[in-house]
């Protein structure tokens, strides 16, 4: 039996970054993770940052994410003096092209007055995106181009939120699950591990993706969260056949440091099952070589998988359950908990510690799905 102020379950980048954030506050946190850290839905991410401009995407939401993004630059560089570990931040940049005149007319539309003064974008010619980046294909029409955009390695943040977390104080404990919550009345107290240790807890974050559901059934609720599959693959060809990071139709392609190229991902309702498949990694390749021709000819590296939680309406579950003490919920980011996890880090760190939610968190807390104000 152990006793510390905050215990987290789930290791993921939304987790790592929830105990980093309460460790630079001086908090004891204890991470505790069934499996390898990210191994279920961080690492199915590319890692790239970005401003989300889709007019049917919540104006919270993309606020939420520009937000998050703003944090990175003074997030790495903390984390790097902290632990030695660099996340490779960088600003490669971004194209979105079109091969087809409705996506001209998508991306022209995308580039608002606002979003040019915002993010310093621009529409390109074909040839003008061609000029940039001379692998895409013929049939690039026209290019949305973010010279901003930006981009992390996943799996060197994710060691670097969890390793700074250590160095801070906190422990991390790698193949421990949790089977079941303490209770003591209308309070959490702890959870109980998969054999048997009870961990005591002033206060308990439920952050384990899209298996956050099995622990809130404890406390009476259902958590309207599941899983979307992401399959994703690397590529690799010398020389780089791209300098910045480019979305075709049903794809990204995203170069990282090491030399590889990223191609991801899919979005599929799958449930919990988490196999790569033969029409998944075929879609990605076929996107990816309409794209940039070129790649028909790069090494294939090899590829993965990984379950995002996603929620009812898209928007992340972050804050205290009504009803209950002692616990809260950080969950729902599907696709963008790497974006998203310095602002949700330092979110929970604030509300944990008392201090007074900043009213446009309202459209993120859980009360939405339970029709309480």
């Amino acid at each position: 039996m152990a006793a510390v102020d905050v215990l987290i379950v789930g290791g993921g980048v939304i987790g790592a970054s929830i105990a980093y954030y309460l460790a630079e506050r001086g908090t004891r946190v204890v991470v505790l993770e069934r499996g390898r850290s990210g191994g279920h839905a961080s690492l199915a991410s590319a890692g790239l940052l970005h401003p989300i401009m889709d007019p049917e995407v919540s104006p919270a939401l993309r606020d939420l994410t520009a937000a998050s993004d703003t944090l990175f630059p003074a997030l790495v560089a903390r984390l790097r003096d902290l632990t030695g570990i660099d996340p490779q931040y960088q600003t490669s940049g971004w194209l979105r092209v079109a091969l087809e005149p409705p996506r001209v007319g998508t991306l022209a539309a995308q580039a608002t007055e606002r979003a040019r003064q915002d993010y310093d974008l621009r529409m390109l010619s074909g040839e003008e995106a061609r000029a940039l980046e001379p692998a895409l294909s013929p049939e690039v029409m026209a290019a949305l181009y973010l010279p901003r955009g930006a981009q992390v390695y996943v799996p060197a943040l994710l060691s670097a939120y969890l390793h700074a977390a250590a160095r801070l104080g906190g422990t991390v404990r790698l193949g421990v699950g949790v089977d079941a919550l303490c209770l003591d009345g209308r309070r959490v107290v702890g959870a109980r591990t998969a054999d048997g240790e009870r961990i005591l807890a002033g206060h308990t974050v439920l952050a384990g993706g899209a298996w956050t559901p099995r622990l809130t059934a404890d406390l009476g609720l259902t958590l309207p969260v599941f899983p979307m599959r992401g399959q994703i693959l690397a590529l690799h060809a010398i020389p780089a056949p791209l300098r910045q990071v480019v979305f075709g139709p049903g794809i990204y392609l995203a170069p990282k440091v090491d030399g590889s190229l990223i191609a991801g991902a899919t979005y599929e309702d799958a449930g919990f099952d988490d196999r790569l498949t033969a029409s998944g990694l075929s879609t990605l390749l076929a996107a990816a070589q309409r794209t940039a021709p070129i790649l028909a000819d790069a090494t294939f590296r090899e590829a993965w998988v990984g379950l995002r939680p996603a929620s009812r309406d898209g928007l992340p579950i972050l804050g205290p359950v009504p009803g209950w003490e002692g616990v809260s919920v950080a969950t729902g980011h599907t696709a963008e908990g790497v974006s998203l996890s310095p602002i949700t880090g330092a979110i929970m760190a604030a509300l944990i510690h008392g201090e007074p939610p900043d009213p446009s968190l309202a459209p993120f807390r859980l009360e939405r799905f339970l029709g309480l104000p």
